[in-house]
């Protein structure tokens, strides 16, 4: 397992966190945090996280992953011309030409692809660029809301009214490498209030714990504590897959989203082409001039307002001939890209969420009768009780509280 944290003056709490689960041999999923160090950069550019989850055989879902989170901020900051969605866009496009055509390339390669959820935090608010079925999350008070549209078989069944029944969960309809075009999603911008909690994921997580679950764990728990803890109880529930999560905590006013102030999205800017000063506006003002020049030593009052006559014409001239003009679409503050939030769940723990977690902790109890010398279980033990006591007595936000602590020092020991 990896982990890293980023601390952004004390406003900003990110986590990262990834591990290859309980099933597979190697780690398919890539995850890049790229955080602006200054606050005229943030302005223009914004923090950006991505999390790519890889597919392909022979290290290939590896390879494309790993290049998603190396090409997308590399051409996001080239494309600094464009306006942020833009650049995005433009960014996830041309990582998937060059994932695709190393994948032609190269017959071991051949088919690899990744999906790639990520965000953007703006000044104007919170934007997604995403193609696949890893997720976007985001937690305000008791609520969860996906922000992001699964590019999967299911979820695009269940779009258009169909029977999802007998469909697999993980049969992905968009992903970047396979082919040589691509659709990217935009979603957003969303604007951004204190104690927001943005989640980013693979569906190695999403697969195995439920919305209100994660929900409850980032409302809940510190982001740290919470990553660790959802990474652990994927794990426990099989752990058939790849994990990957960032979170993303806003703490204060720093980046809370005001529109009076942040300056507005344009999309489609273009500058028509500086025009030279033209000649005849030059010959007039420098007439203009010499002739003010001369009148000033005999009529010294028309001789200078002929002067300045001859100097408004030059600036009047040069700002006229010398200006591009820009143009683009500016975009309202209440303006969206997308449909999202696509799903949306109570996260405040409630008897369903204990007592899925219960299950899983009393599933995790009967090792401790198969090998009750091999574990340290006072700990989880004395935890899984108060847990207990506290849900009868219908304290869920503590009794959820202590069986994340109960799970997260258990899986400490099976490390071990």
């Amino acid at each position: 397992m990896v982990k890293h944290n980023h601390n952004w003056n004390d406003a900003l709490t990110v986590v990262e966190v990834t591990d290859k689960g309980m099933r597979r041999a190697t780690n398919q999923d890539s995850s890049v945090v790229v955080l602006q160090s200054e606050e005229d950069a943030f302005d223009h550019r914004g923090h950006l996280f991505v999390v790519c989850d890889g597919m392909g055989a022979h290290a290939a879902g590896e390879l494309a992953s790993r290049d998603a989170v190396e090409h997308i901020p590399h051409h996001y900051l080239v494309y600094r011309d464009l306006s942020p969605p833009e650049a995005l866009k433009k960014a996830i496009i041309k990582a998937n030409s060059e994932i695709h055509r190393k994948g032609q390339e190269n017959p071991d390669f051949h088919n690899m692809g990744t999906t790639c959820s990520s965000i953007l935090l703006l000044p104007q608010g919170i934007i997604c660029g995403h193609v696949g079925d890893s997720r976007v999350y985001r937690q305000r008070g008791k609520i969860i809301e996906q922000l992001t549209f699964d590019h999967s078989l299911q979820w695009e069944l269940k779009a258009k009214g169909g029977d999802i029944e007998n469909v697999p969960s993980n049969v992905i309809t968009r992903s970047l490498g396979p082919n040589q075009e691509v659709e990217v999603d935009l979603e957003g911008p969303f604007p951004v209030q204190d104690g927001d909690c943005y989640l980013i994921c693979s569906d190695g997580l999403s697969g195995e714990v439920s919305d209100a679950e994660i929900g409850a764990a980032i409302a809940l728990l510190p982001p740290e504590r919470a990553a660790q803890f959802l990474l652990d109880l994927a794990n426990l529930r099989g752990g058939p897959d790849n994990i990957t999560i960032i979170i993303v905590k806003i703490h204060g006013e720093t980046y809370i989203t005001n529109h009076q102030v942040a300056t507005p999205l344009v999309i489609g800017k273009t500058t028509e082409p500086a025009k030279p000063l033209h000649p005849a506006v030059l010959v007039t003002s420098i007439v203009l001039g010499l002739a003010g020049l001369l009148l000033i030593t005999m009529q010294p009052i028309i001789g200078i307002g002929v002067l300045a006559a001859g100097i408004a014409a030059a600036l009047v001239g040069f700002a006229l001939g010398r200006a591009g003009i820009e143009s683009g679409e500016t975009l309202a503050p209440e303006f969206r890209f997308g449909s999202g939030p696509h799903a949306q769940s109570d996260c405040i723990p409630n008897q369903q969420i204990m007592q899925s977690l219960g299950k899983t902790a009393n599933e995790i109890r009967k090792l401790a009768q198969r090998h009750p010398n091999k574990f340290n279980w006072a700990p989880f033990d004395e935890a899984f009780v108060e847990s207990t006591e506290q849900l009868q007595s219908g304290k869920f936000a503590q009794s959820f509280g202590n069986i994340a602590k109960a799970i997260t020092y258990i899986m400490s020991e099976f490390r071990k």
